[in-house]
């Protein structure tokens, strides 16, 4: 039977305290240095606003019982326990400093709303410039390494670093380029900090100028590497 794939741990645990709740019952399947928490399921389900929250409040339930985790997107389906666990198995370079990385942690997500220049599409390739005499394939990757780096970075946030520097562990950024929504930061932070996070941007909003938005906390969904399948 195919299995749903609800999150990655740093340690499998025991399924008493993953049985209950409306997503089934929820055991572990062990790979390398890492356990993937599953449940046997018939179909890939709809994305529907009740699966997707569904989805969310096991995954929640799996974090409170466990260090660490990674959530899996959802509708990740397996088809065996075999071979979910040769990946796990394969994903052990990738895994093991992710799980490190938000071991005793959770997300806390800032938006930043205003009138600010949108900075490029990193996935589109850059515009032209002038060539310098270098060759045009390492100035194509030089204007493009440019563009990743204004993609990810966040000067709108400078009012704040010095003082989340003491709480914040780990930054994603993700800037847009439409819209009155200029960027999103992602923060990793200690659990249970949450109170701490909010009081610090709520004394230096008038700093940011822009209008800060904070949601969570949240399980580390922006913290999940990349895996290959």
């Amino acid at each position: 039977m195919p299995l749903y794939v609800y999150a990655i741990v740093s340690r499998p645990v025991r399924a008493r305290s993953l049985s209950s709740g409306a997503g089934g019952r929820l055991r572990p399947v062990i790979g390398g240095g890492a356990a993937a928490i599953v449940a046997d399921c018939d179909k890939r389900p709809s994305p529907t606003a009740s699966a997707l929250r569904q989805h969310d409040a096991v995954v929640r339930r799996i974090a409170r019982a466990v260090p660490a985790i990674l959530p899996v997107r959802f509708g990740t389906i397996a088809e065996t326990d075999r071979s979910l666990a040769a990946l796990l198995e394969a994903w052990s370079a990738e895994l093991e400093p992710a799980l490190d990385l938000v071991e005793r942690r959770e997300q806390m997500t800032l938006r930043l709303f205003g009138r600010g220049g949108a900075v490029p599409d990193a996935s589109s390739p850059p515009s032209r410039e002038p060539e310098t005499g270098d060759h045009p394939g390492r100035s194509y990757l030089a204007r493009l390494a440019r563009a990743q780096a204004r993609a990810r970075s966040a000067p709108e946030l400078e009012p704040l670093s010095e003082a989340l520097a003491h709480i914040v562990t780990a930054e994603r950024i993700s800037r847009h380029d439409t819209g009155p929504l200029l960027l999103t930061a992602y923060h990793l932070i200690p659990r249970g900090k949450a109170r701490v996070y909010r009081g610090i941007l709520k004394r230096r909003a008038a700093a940011l100028v822009l209008r800060a938005i904070a949601s969570g906390p949240w399980p580390p969904y922006a913290f999940v590497p990349e895996l290959q399948p």
